[in-house]
């Protein structure tokens, strides 16, 4: 994974649009799109600017894209986040479903605890 990847998911997660971020960091939205794309690498100073807008450090973005743990600091200052999985498809899930109603989320985690449930019973068949 590159740091492009972990910066699109914080961006997605904080339902940040590319223009918002752009301009709260200072860069050109055709210059974060390129970044995002993993087809540039951000300056030092950039990124540290991407952090600061997206409420992170540089730390969890580097560790996000090596896919390395987080310190307890860390995981303190992400704990919006919850989780170290940066694909697409997990802040999608994230982001939908933050916009459930809260009978819904109790739905929806039921659901999730039955297909584990089901997963792990047939591993073991």
């Amino acid at each position: 994974m590159h740091i492009g990847q972990v910066i699109y998911a914080l961006r997605r997660e904080k339902g940040l649009t590319q223009e918002a971020l752009a301009l709260e960091a200072e860069t050109a939205t055709s210059n974060l799109s390129r970044i995002e794309k993993g087809q540039r690498r951000p300056s030092g100073a950039l990124l540290e600017r991407l952090a600061e807008a997206l409420g992170t450090s540089v730390t969890a973005i580097y560790a996000g894209a090596e896919g390395v743990p987080l310190t307890a600091a860390e995981h303190a200052r992400q704990a919006e986040t919850e989780s170290a999985d940066f694909s697409r498809e997990a802040v999608q899930l994230r982001q939908d479903f933050r916009d459930l109603s809260l009978s819904n989320k109790r739905l929806t985690l039921e659901f999730v605890r039955m297909l584990a449930r089901l997963q792990k019973a047939d591993a073991k068949n």
